[in-house]
């Protein structure tokens, strides 16, 4: 009798192991499409491969979205047209399939027979056709201390750009931040090339 119950029971707990071994695998391959689904509904940000651009090439992207912006600037201020002294900073993010940019650069007015003061602008942009910036906004901030505390949901506040208020900009409401994608930016820190101006097409919209 005993060693009847001795067997029972060895074959007791040997299906009791199969059983849990079978469950065990079952949960690793629910984990394991779980994963999938995941990897499937949302793919990791893409990551370029290669280095970030040399100082001259990302001060030049710098110099083509300042005088993007200065171009529809002036289109909008006959008679009272700024050239540019030199680009700041620029911050980027991709917002509905669309690259956004802000930049901040200095600039001071055409033709004048005394030195002219030198002015702040902020500008909003966004990516055109053929590698084109589309202007949406140039601004002349008079006095950038007043407007230190205007907040953006695309800039990061160590590249110190300014903004105007949150209802004039069509990127960077707090409420954009969840759709957005932030990438390398280009433009890590202040201009420091003195480069040539690359030629592009501006297209301005009123």
């Amino acid at each position: 009798m005993g060693s009847l119950v001795s067997r029972l029971m060895a074959t007791c707990v040997q299906e009791e192991k199969e059983l849990e071994e079978k469950e065990e695998e079952v949960e690793e391959e629910d984990e394991k499409e779980e994963e999938e689904e995941e990897e499937e509904e949302d793919p990791q940000p893409y990551v370029p491969s290669r280095p970030l651009p040399s100082e001259e090439v990302r001060d030049g992207y710098s110099i083509r979205e300042a005088h993007a912006a200065l171009d529809y600037y002036n289109a909008n201020h006959t008679g009272a047209e700024y050239e540019l002294v030199k680009p700041l900073m620029a911050a980027c993010v991709f917002l509905k399939r669309r690259m956004w940019y802000h930049v901040s650069l200095l600039a001071r007015r055409k033709g004048q027979t005394t030195a002219p003061p030198i002015e702040y602008f902020f500008a909003e942009l966004r990516e055109g056709a053929s590698d084109s910036f589309i202007v949406e906004a140039c601004t002349m901030i008079e006095n950038p201390q007043s407007c230190s505390g205007n907040k953006c949901s695309l800039c990061p506040t160590r590249y110190e750009i300014v903004h105007p208020s949150e209802e004039e900009l069509l990127c960077g409401k707090e409420g954009d931040v969840k759709d957005f994608l932030r990438l390398r930016n280009l433009s890590p820190l202040p201009f420091t090339c003195p480069v040539t101006v690359p030629e592009i097409e501006i297209v301005v919209e009123k």
